[in-house]
């Protein structure tokens, strides 16, 4: 399995179709965890394309084929697939081939690693391609498909969904590591048919990682947090999952409290309806900026009194949102929406670095936010709690430790097969 002229250097594939400086936080994740591979002295190879998650990202062409610290790094260059379906289904066969043709043409490799997103299929080519050319397969499960799918209707046509579930099983019970975010999700792989534990880990993210030079950046015009102001925000993906329509709900409920905003970072399908939801806050007391660069984005949540991590229901079984460290890392408590046994809302009570409340639920949400205006002291205690919890359990350094002994750990019980 191990190269032949050194056993303690592995070869190792990673493949995500969005790699830096493109901008899901995942991009970013994944050049920390692989140039840290490469830093140990291990051979890594990086399977992307070229930037594309967003269409105004306006993200300067790559090269084709370069060396970023000390990872050797391949992009497909496909053409846009904003609003074009069959476009999309094009690139996805393109690049579920590139991976075959990857492995086999620059293999063998000892690990191949692939991420969910986009959801089953390119875990299951991932798979199939370490199973051809005799490579350890990971499946990092950033979140859990078709599941997800299925509670934000993507994947609710029954048949599709059978489908799915049963190619992303086989792609689970054959790798050789399952790596998930929460004990929650590995309960939720764990129902799954013929399922075992033997093969799943529990490494969650790290605060989300900036390769910026530039720190002292400015806050864009509008950012900037007016004096007296108690700041709630939200920073991320503004789309399916997140029940923000309860959010914009508890604060006309306590429309009376005048110094009280409610800011919106970042862009996503579900923008246009909280806006019309708004109402007559717009503007003033409910906000909404477009996504921001990670420094930016630092320094905005830095402005804020209480950040928002919110999930509709059912979901932490399948994901588990990494905005958690970036705002613990920056000091900001939390005020979560989401089921009271999930391993977030425990978390939250147990650490007292926040509030967590029901999802879906307008009314527990605007008392909580009534109670942190009216108890600042509370709310400073929570602060202070905020980055020595971000660092006792999200500290990058530990993360990726964490990483380098599962490589370690497998790449040794193979060698004693």
């Amino acid at each position: 399995m191990t190269s032949a002229h050194d056993p303690q250097k592995l070869r190792i594939l990673a493949i995500h179709r969005y790699y830096w400086p493109d901008t899901p936080p995942y991009a970013s994740i994944l050049r920390t965890i692989v140039s840290h591979w490469a830093s140990e002295g291990h051979s890594v190879d990086v399977l992307s394309s070229q930037p594309s998650y967003k269409k105004d990202a306006r993200i300067e062409k790559q090269p084709v084929e370069q060396v970023l610290d000390g990872v050797r790094v391949k992009r497909l260059d496909l053409p846009s697939e904003h609003g074009r379906p069959l476009t999309r289904l094009i690139n996805a066969a393109r690049f579920a081939w590139s991976i075959i043709f990857q492995a086999c043409k620059n293999g063998p490799y000892d690990f191949i690693m692939s991420s969910t997103a986009p959801p089953v299929v390119f875990g299951s080519t991932a798979c199939a391609a370490a199973r051809l050319t005799g490579a350890r397969f990971i499946y990092h499960c950033m979140d859990i498909h078709p599941e997800i799918g299925r509670i934000s209707g993507e994947f609710r046509n029954p048949a599709v969904f059978s489908l799915l579930r049963r190619i992303d099983t086989v792609t689970c019970n054959s790798a050789y590591r399952v790596v998930v975010l929460s004990r929650n999700m590995k309960e939720a792989i764990l129902r799954r048919p013929a399922a075992t534990d033997s093969n799943i880990s529990v490494i969650n993210n790290f605060n989300l990682p900036s390769f910026s030079q530039d720190k002292n950046v400015a806050l864009p015009e509008g950012l900037q947090k007016p004096e007296a102001r108690f700041r709630l925000l939200f920073a991320g993906n503004i789309g399916r999952f997140q029940g923000l329509e309860a959010v914009v709900e508890a604060m006309h409920k306590i429309a009376s409290k005048s110094d009280v905003e409610l800011v919106f970072l970042g862009e996503g399908r579900a923008v246009k309806l909280l806006k019309s939801l708004a109402g007559p806050l717009l503007q003033d007391r409910i906000k909404f900026f477009s996504h921001q660069p990670i420094d930016i984005t630092r320094r905005v949540i830095q402005t804020a009194d209480l950040c928002l991590v919110t999930l509709t229901p059912g979901i932490y079984q399948f994901a588990f949102p990494s905005k958690t460290m970036t705002c613990l890392g920056e000091g900001r408590p939390l005020l979560v929406s989401v089921e009271p046994d999930s391993e977030l809302a425990d978390f939250v009570r147990q650490e007292k670095v926040g509030i967590a409340v029901s999802p879906n639920n307008p009314e527990e949400l605007a008392d909580a936010v009534v109670e942190l205006v009216n108890d600042r002291k509370r709310l400073q205690e929570m602060a202070l709690r905020a980055r020595d919890t971000e660092k006792k359990y999200f500290d990058q350094e530990k993360i990726l430790n964490k990483w380098s002994n599962l490589i370690n750990e497998v790449a040794e019980k193979a060698r004693n097969i």
